[in-house]
Parts: structure tokens; sequence; C-alpha cells
């Protein structure tokens, strides 16, 4: 099964921001209006409880960081079987004109962050349950960055959460090597 990315992304996302303290009401209220969410909802902003969205985010990013800071992919799917034992969804199959056919995982009730959070769940798993048998969760391994991203590369042997982190590693690396000269 595909990974929805756009849900995998917001959940790194989620937990990052709520690792950087950032994750409070604003950060809540602008939630809603990005574009595109993993979820599609036909609510005027005002009509989202953003109390309620920031709540379920940040349950969301307490439950999911040990999945992604866990050793190994067996110990993740231990800490995930568990968060996912706790989920009602209902799976539905959608196929129209305007989108590939691709399945829905929606709770079974109509709030926005709980959708976001189901689809959150559904995707990390989809993640972890990769055919290569790669764990594709992981936490950066830059200096003093605690950011935890899903590795999308072919080769599953990621370690930085960006480009920038692995850069500032390399430099800083390279320049205790130098002073010891």
């Amino acid at each position: 099964m595909p990974v929805h990315r756009r849900a995998a992304e917001l959940t790194v996302d989620v937990i990052n921001a709520r690792r950087d303290g950032l994750l409070d009401h604003v950060w809540a209220a602008e939630l809603i209006t990005r574009d595109p969410l993993p979820v599609q909802h036909r609510r005027r902003v005002e009509e989202v409880d953003v109390n309620d969205l920031e709540h379920t985010m940040r349950r969301l990013a307490d439950e999911l960081h040990p999945v992604f800071t866990a050793p190994d992919a067996g110990t993740a799917a231990i800490r995930l079987n568990e968060v996912l034992a706790t989920v009602v969804v209902q799976v539905s199959v959608s196929i129209n004109e305007a989108w590939a056919p691709h399945l829905h995982f929606d709770a079974h009730h109509d709030g926005l962050a709980e959708r976001l959070r189901v689809n959150c769940l559904v995707s990390i798993a989809t993640v972890l349950a990769d055919q290569s048998g790669a764990m594709r969760l992981g936490e950066c391994a830059g200096e003093g960055c605690r950011h935890v991203f899903v590795d999308f590369s072919r080769s599953g042997h990621q370690l930085f959460c960006s480009r920038r982190c692995a850069t500032r590693t390399h430099v800083s690396a390279h320049r205790r090597r130098l002073a010891i000269r």
C-alpha cells in the first residue's frame, strides 16, 4: 500500500513543532489553513475547534515520538500497535474522476482533529510496514538536533532531518579534525 506522504510529512511537522515548543493555539489555527491537508474538510476555519485540534495534535506528537525514536523496526511496531489499538476507524475506497483510486481512513466522528490524527497514524503504520524492511522513521543524527523524519530515500539510510543538519554536522566534524592537526 502506498504511503500517504502528506500525512506522514504532517506527522513529522507535528512532532517537531511539539519538540520545539511551537505547537500552541496559534500553530493549530495556522494548521487549519495549510494547503493541502491530508484530509478533505469543508468547514470554514471559524467552525473548527482550534482547542481540540491543538490538544489532539499534542496527543499525536506524544504518541508517535517514541515510535520514531525506537531502536529498531520491531520496537517501533510494538509502540505503534499500542496506539493503533485505541483507534476506531472506518475504511472506505474512493474512486472518482478527480483522483486515482485510494483509501480513506476516518474516525467514526466528524471532527477534523481526530480525522487528521487517524490519517497520520495510518500513514506512519504504512511507512513502518515498508516491504524493504528498512526502518524509515528516525531521529536526526545532527549535533544538537532532535527532529524526527520519515526517510523517503531509495536507500532507506537517511540519518539527518535535512540537508542543512547534515552539512552543519559534517562541517563541524571537519573543523574539529583540522583543529587537532
